[in-house]
């Protein structure tokens, strides 16, 4: 399993997308490996245009929900205190995505940065890969 980043879904969703990223997720997608949880759904809806959403939610229909539990709301302000002491800044939605990916052990697919730096706070815990 995998969780999809809000990143990689929109570069999928692209008509013009990237061949690499929208041939990943749709290997991901037939091999039913497609993750997504709260934050990503949440980034994807609120950007997404009205003729696009039917799209996204056909997309997000054939992945694997991963809820956002009450307890990830503690350890995500723990990671936050943590990567601050490190002089890390990651925006809070990247940081609730890397909370689910710690606690779920899957990695997290994306065209971010912020995860790496995330990953340089909290070494193997979060698994990256870059799309």
């Amino acid at each position: 399993m995998r969780i999809i980043d809000s990143s990689v879904w929109v570069e999928f969703l692209r008509r013009k997308g990237d061949p690499s990223v929208k041939s990943l997720v749709a290997r991901l997608l037939q091999s039913d490996e497609a993750a997504y949880t709260c934050p990503i759904r949440f980034e994807l809806l609120s950007g997404v245009k009205p003729h696009e959403e039917n799209d996204l939610e056909q997309a997000l229909a054939l992945s694997h929900h991963l809820l956002f539990e009450p307890g990830d709301w503690q350890d995500a302000a723990l990671l936050e205190r943590h990567l601050r002491v490190r002089g890390l800044t990651v925006p809070r939605n990247d940081l609730f995505v890397a909370t689910v990916a710690i606690r779920t052990g899957f990695p997290v697919v994306c065209r971010d940065a912020h995860f790496d730096a995330a990953r340089q706070g909290v070494g193997d815990k979060l698994r990256v890969e870059q799309a």
